[in-house]
């Protein structure tokens, strides 16, 4: 008996033995091996894997997008800039074409959306009840707006062709303005009041852009001044039929073309200052034409012009 009870005894240790090496052994083989990968925190504790992984996924997103431009990434910025000072305050436009009235105080009294840079800002009582109206000229069209800044209706013109050069003229300085439009097809539009087209206007166009218009006042007597592409220059009546042949013409030029003018008594003296084709300032009198070198005051008059421009 005793014989087979140490046989069970060494049974038992050597069965003990074999057990705690198998476990010794599997616990060192298991640290050996690469760790399993972590899952990646998330904030969802239900749902299926799929809808942890897209969280995740969502998550990381816009974490990156947080990094890299900031809590305000949705945000577009735009610059606004003066364009116009007007009675009651200023003008301005930002680089999206939104057009802001402000006040003297710097407050934004009206908003409102242009296609395309403001080349012409005017106030006019246009209906005659006391109050000035805004006028409006970009490339498309021309627009009126009440004094609080919202568009009259019907108070809106809109060419077939690009609106090259503009002017609001009050021929005799009583509150009637004639607002003209310099048309990219040489055509010139003349309308008055809240839109509508003055009668009895019978311009002939020349087929030419239009690049500037203007009216001048040579003592009791008063002329529509334009300039095209071609340089061709006409002193217009007020119905756009040539009033006086001018013997002063520039050379041909495409694009915008500021020009200024210094006006006499008389026209035939009166002066138009512009470049010629080599960049030189210079001065023409309307009876001869004769290009001469500008004087000082005549090159700051056409300086003046080409910033106005620049700023459009």
């Amino acid at each position: 008996m005793n014989a087979g009870g140490s046989r069970y005894w060494m049974a038992l240790s050597l069965s003990l033995l074999f057990a705690f090496g198998a476990t010794f052994w599997f616990l060192s083989e298991g640290r050996n091996e690469p760790p399993s990968e972590a899952m990646p925190p998330t904030s969802v504790a239900f749902g299926s894997e799929s809808d942890v992984l897209v969280e995740t996924e969502e998550q990381q997103a816009e974490q990156e997008s947080t990094v890299e431009t900031g809590e305000d990434a949705d945000v577009v910025f735009s610059f606004a800039k003066a364009v116009a000072e007007l009675d009651g305050g200023v003008l301005e436009q930002d680089d999206l074409n939104r057009v802001f009235f402000k006040g003297v105080d710097g407050a934004e009294r009206w908003e409102i959306g242009m296609e395309g840079p403001v080349i012409g800002a005017h106030q006019v009582d246009a209906n005659s009840d006391g109050n000035r109206e805004f006028i409006l000229v970009d490339r498309k069209h021309l627009v009126g707006l009440d004094p609080g800044g919202r568009p009259i209706p019907g108070f809106s013109v809109r060419p077939s062709s690009s609106i090259t050069a503009q002017a609001v003229v009050d021929y005799d300085g009583d509150g009637k303005a004639r607002y003209l439009l310099g048309l990219a097809d040489g055509r010139i539009l003349n309308h008055r009041n809240l839109g509508e087209a003055t009668p009895g206007w019978r311009h002939t166009s020349k087929s030419t852009a239009i690049q500037a218009i203007a009216h001048l006042r040579a003592g009791r007597k008063d002329f529509i001044c334009t300039v095209d592409e071609a340089g061709v220059v006409m002193l217009l009546k007020r119905n756009g039929q040539r009033r006086v042949r001018t013997a002063a013409q520039l050379h041909r030029q495409e694009g915008i073309r500021p020009v200024a003018f210094e006006v006499e008594s008389d026209i035939g003296s009166s002066l138009l200052i512009s470049r010629n084709a080599d960049g030189v300032v210079e001065t023409r009198r309307f009876d001869d034409g004769i290009p001469l070198p500008a004087r000082a005051a005549e090159r700051q008059l056409l300086e003046a012009a080409e910033a106005r421009a620049a700023e459009r």
